[in-house]
Parts: structure tokens; C-alpha cells; sequence
């Protein structure tokens, strides 16, 4: 038995085995490389003590050669049932007898050495200027977002994204035409989010960190959490659930938007079937959507049901405004059908918008009143929302943000 096992990991060549391994070299930048392959994105550096490599997402887990062929042949087909380390261990071997796959001394490393702890997602980020007009100036008065915007040297607004370990892994930037993920981003992993107060009174959701600085321009609400996911899914869901549950918050104020009012809609609908017990499952097909949740207690489900019905009694009324006789088949495509199996419902939500907008309150009023606040901007976003207001000459009489709570 071998008392010491998998410890020549230094002398192992990393570039070059993620080439041997069939990874795409993408860049490769003066103190790290970046590879791609099944599926993922690698940062390769070199530290005094050999070559390391981590994943996008978690910058803090530092992982060597030995990980990276666990990972390889975790995937193939061993010989006659050979188990896991076997294969590790064949392969390990057999890797270490490759002279074009190890650090030779005459080797030279063509990136710099930094230290462990190095991450490379935190070189992008450079101060925002101090002299930077609309939208972002005067930050350093704003301590929500203190620490939490900066620059890249093309001068686009940069937001830090953390993971679970509350590491920086990406960042979202503003190009000025839309908010998009910078470079690598590990996007589908994280979440953005400003400082957070000694007093929590709220945390609001919105679907990106500039939505939300132009919320706070608006409303300068002091004992708040703002926070923006980087992709809607379950990894990013499950870190906001993590922070609501740290700050003991019960209400979640939800805002998404879009170029379009319906963007937002159908961003609200995405993220409930990830909202924590809901069991709200929502399937896309090419002309409609099917919802399926529990059906609650049967007050509840009265009023959603009763308000879907005068939707549909709505839009037969409109329909014999252009036709003498219904086209029952035209109508049902663009009904909300609702049907029940056991504790079960089920609804075909047609793609458009009044009928995602309904079935939004609807949900929304009869099953998630005490855990969800839904805000919506009179204007597409809370950027076109501040801009308006910054544009107006004479001074009107100042909305509260309740006001803002979704209603038909």
C-alpha cells in the first residue's frame, strides 16, 4: 500500500496537460491562463509551489493536476469493473512517465508567480472616477453601493459579482446601450449585492445592480439590501435565499424589468418556480406555457381562479367587437385554461402579454402576498423611471414607492 500517493503534482506540467486533455487554450494574460472545455472555464496560475488551477466560479478553491485527472477519468470507461482511484491511479502514472507533459529545468513559465490566495477576477476591477456624471455620480455619499461599482480601464462601470463563498467571480457592465456579464463572468453562479446596513428593513431584487441605482436615486431608502442575480436559476436563487435567511428578512420586494414591460412578466414567472416551497413549475412549449403549483387553501384558489375566468370573459367580450361569432378556436388559443387534478393546478398560459401580466398578480396576490412584494416602474425600467424624473423641469408632487405595487 502506498503511504504517500498523488504527490507529485508539481511536477506535472498544468498548461500543457488541459492541451493533452483536449481543453481550449482561450488567453493567456501575465499572470494566469484561461481554458475552456466541457462545458467550463479554468484559470491556470503558478505559484511557488507548482501549477494551480480553479474554476471560474469559485476563485477560493484552488485545485492541482491530480484534481483534473480525477475529473478526466471520472468520465471514461475503466477496464473490468476497475473503480475510480484505479483509474487515477493508472492514469496519474502513466501521466508522470510523459516527459512532454512535465516541468523540466529548463522549463521556464511564460506567466509571473503569484501567490494562492491570487484571484483573477479582482485585477479587472479600478476605481470609479470621482468626477463621473448622471447616473453614477456622487457615489462616495451612497453607502449602499460603496465598494460595490467600479471601472475597467475601457472605462465601463464594473459590479462585482459574489459566489456562495462570497468571493468576486465576475462582474456585470454597463455598456450604456444594456447591462451585460464582463468577459469570463462566471454569470450562472453569483449574485450582486450592496452593503449591507446594521438594520435590515428589506431586500430588493431587481434584474441588474444598475436597476437598482437608479431605484435608490429615486427612493434613497437607508436600511435596505439591493441585490441582482446574475442569471435566474437555481445556483444564484439558492445564495438569496441564503442571505434572506442571515438577515432575517420575511418580505422579498421582486422588480424585475425589460426593454419591455413583458420582459419583466416573464422574468417575475421564472424566478417564482425557484422561490423556496413553492412548488411552482413552469414549462415552456412554442406557443404557450404550462404552470402547475399546489392549490393552496380553496379561498385562494377561488379568487385566482374567478380572476382568470373575467379575463377570459374580457377577451370574448372584445373579440365580438371586430366579429358577430366567436372563433372558439382562435379564442381558446389566447385564454388562461385552468384545470384541477387532486391538490394540483394546472394552467396553459398563452405567450401574451395581458394574460402573463394577469396570471402574474393573480399568483401573486393569492399566494405569495406575504412573502412577495411585486414593484413595477410606470416607465419600462427604473433607469428610463429616473431619467424621467431627473428631466422634468418643474417639480411635481413626489410618488412613494408603494405606489408603485403591481395592480391591474
Amino acid at each position: 500500500m502506498k503511504k504517500n500517493w498523488l504527490t507529485e503534482d508539481h511536477r506535472i506540467d498544468l498548461p500543457k496537460l488541459f492541451k493533452h486533455l483536449g481543453f481550449r487554450a482561450v488567453q493567456r494574460e501575465r499572470t494566469h491562463y484561461l481554458y475552456k472545455g466541457n462545458g467550463a472555464q479554468y484559470v491556470i496560475l503558478n505559484t511557488e509551489k507548482g501549477y494551480l488551477y480553479y474554476k471560474i466560479e469559485r476563485p477560493d478553491e484552488k485545485l492541482s493536476a491530480s484534481d483534473l485527472i480525477t475529473e478526466h477519468v471520472s468520465k471514461t470507461e475503466g477496464m473490468d469493473k476497475e473503480m475510480l482511484w484505479d483509474k487515477v491511479d493508472t492514469y496519474y502514472r502513466e501521466v508522470l512517465r510523459t516527459e512532454s507533459l512535465l516541468v523540466s529545468d529548463n522549463t521556464e513559465s511564460t506567466v509571473e508567480t503569484v501567490t494562492k490566495d491570487f484571484n483573477h477576477f479582482l485585477a479587472y476591477a479600478l476605481p470609479l472616477d470621482k468626477n463621473t456624471d448622471g447616473l453614477y455620480k456622487n457615489l462616495d455619499d451612497m453607502a449602499p453601493f460603496e465598494g460595490r461599482i467600479f471601472k475597467n480601464k475601457e472605462d465601463e462601470v464594473l459590479f462585482p459579482l459574489f459566489n456562495i463563498q462570497n468571493e468576486v467571480c465576475g462582474y456585470f457592465t454597463d455598456t450604456e446601450q444594456e447591462v451585460l456579464p464582463y468577459k469570463e463572468s462566471a454569470i450562472k453562479h453569483s449574485l450582486w449585492y450592496s452593503n449591507i446596513p446594521k438594520k435590515i428593513d428589506g431586500l430588493f431584487l431587481f434584474k441588474d445592480p444598475k436597476e437598482a441605482l437608479a431605484f435608490h436615486r429615486k427612493f434613497q431608502f437607508k436600511n435596505v439590501v439591493y441585490l441582482a442575480l446574475g442569471a435566474i436559476n437555481a445556483q444564484t436563487t439558492r445564495i438569496l435565499f441564503q442571505i434572506q435567511r442571515l438577515t432575517k428578512v420575511d418580505k422579498l420586494f421582486l422588480s424585475f424589468t425589460g426593454y419591455k414591460k413583458l420582459e419583466g412578466y416573464l422574468r417575475d414567472l421564472h424566478f417564482i418556480s425557484y422561490v423556496e416551497d413553492s412548488d411552482f413549475k413552469l414549462h415552456l412549449t412554442d406557443r404557450d406555457m404550462v404552470i402547475d403549483f399546489p392549490m393552496g387553501n380553496e379561498k385562494s384558489f377561488s379568487r385566482f381562479y374567478d380572476h382568470t375566468r373575467r379575463f377570459n370573459t374580457e377577451l370574448a367580450q372584445s373579440f365580438l367587437k371586430y366579429n358577430k361569432i366567436i372563433d372558439q378556436n382562435r379564442l381558446n388559443r389566447y385564454s388562461i385554461m385552468v384545470s384541477k387534478d387532486g391538490e394540483q393546478i394546472k394552467v396553459r398560459l398563452p405567450l401574451e402579454t395581458n394574460a402573463i401580466r394577469l396570471l402574474v398578480w393573480s399568483y401573486y396576490k393569492n399566494y405569495l402576498d406575504k412573502t412577495i412584494e411585486i414593484l413595477k416602474p410606470t416607465a419600462h425600467n427604473w433607469y428610463s423611471e429616473w431619467e424621467l424624473a431627473e428631466s422634468q423641469t418643474k417639480k411635481r408632487k413626489e410618488v412613494q414607492w408603494k405606489e408603485y405595487r403591481i395592480a391591474l
